[in-house]
């Protein structure tokens, strides 16, 4: 169904501050969980925010995000986020991340011991908003294999990164090392449907699988290279910066942050944004297949997505009634 953006945003800071998160940061975690379902992507939505209101009252997540510095230099932070909000934590990351990087050309910086830090898009694209390339990695919770293994001992380890354009949208690459996150397969389960499509998920034994009750493990992105990709994500945002990496994910994942300002490299800005729109023009222009109508971008189905979700974002009715079951169970007013 379709839900009113403001009203939803309003319903999301009214849950957050009813359970103790500062005004300021409720409004920051719900512009960025409102984005990911404007985006279309509603595993990492206000399909969510029952966890995280949950992982709060156990005192699993912070009310009030803070941290404290591990490493610091002019170029590279290192934070203790200390069992912070990772969308609100990591928002504050990106933007020294950028603060660093105008100042010095290039900025790295790594939060530990975080929580699910949700659509890694929206934190690249506020480097791009700001004319710099940004990629944007976490880990998390086993959700896959080793290649060749049957024991979840991985996480589907996101990866997001942006790039600034002039008139195209936004070029932004936010991919699970997995063919979909869990949290798509997450959404099924809640549907009722009995089926995920093939090549999604392995069962415990390792083998595929298309029913839902039997998915146990989802399938890396182009076999082993899915896998290889997130295991230099563990070892780039988790143990380089002494954060968490596999069943260890448990007790909080670790993220980073790292900023490029292409004037530092010599680049005229827009001189930069107008060789990366011809390059663009150059895919627009390829051949194509019979029965393709456009060549898309990175992101820009997306960005397509958010332009039109400005006043209403496409919520699934089971999921906004359990938005509504969760005011009625903390006796908030809110209600969609």
């Amino acid at each position: 169904m379709k839900v009113n953006v403001l009203k939803l945003k309003s319903y999301l800071v009214d849950v957050l501050s009813f359970v103790g998160m500062p005004e300021d940061e409720a409004k920051i975690f719900s512009d960025i969980l409102v984005q990911a379902d404007q985006r279309g992507v509603k595993s990492h939505g206000v399909m969510r925010i029952d966890g995280y209101v949950r992982q709060i009252e156990r005192g699993r997540m912070k009310k009030k995000a803070s941290h404290t510095v591990v490493v610091e230099n002019p170029v590279l932070s290192v934070w203790d986020a200390q069992s912070s909000c990772a969308h609100v934590i990591s928002h504050f990351a990106m933007l020294e991340a950028i603060r660093k990087a105008k100042n010095f050309g290039i900025a790295f910086v790594g939060v530990r011991n975080s929580n699910h830090f949700g659509a890694g898009a929206y934190y690249s694209k506020l480097a791009a908003d700001q004319g710099m390339i940004a990629i944007v990695s976490s880990t998390a919770s086993p959700t896959m294999a080793p290649w060749g293994g049957k024991e979840k001992l991985i996480g589907n380890n996101p990866l997001a990164l942006s790039a600034p354009t002039v008139d195209s949208p936004t070029v932004t690459l936010d991919m699970a090392q997995s063919t979909v996150a869990f949290g798509r397969i997450d959404n099924i389960r809640t549907q009722g449907i009995p089926n995920v499509p093939e090549g999604w998920a392995f069962d415990k034994e390792g083998n595929p699988t298309t029913k839902t009750d039997d998915v146990y493990s989802v399938v890396p992105i182009a076999g082993y290279k899915g896998f290889g990709l997130a295991f230099f994500i563990d070892i780039i945002s988790g143990m380089l910066i002494g954060g968490n990496t596999g069943a260890r994910c448990a007790n909080g994942p670790s993220h980073s942050f790292l900023v490029m300002d292409p004037v530092a490299f010599g680049k005229d800005i827009d001189a930069f944004k107008k060789e990366l729109e011809d390059r663009i023009a150059e895919f627009k222009a390829c051949p194509k297949k019979d029965g393709v109508e456009e060549i898309f971008m990175p992101g820009e189905i997306e960005e397509n997505c958010f332009s039109k979700s400005q006043e209403e974002a496409e919520i699934i009715d089971e999921v906004v009634d359990q938005l509504n079951a969760l005011a009625e169970r903390l006796g908030v007013e809110a209600r969609l």
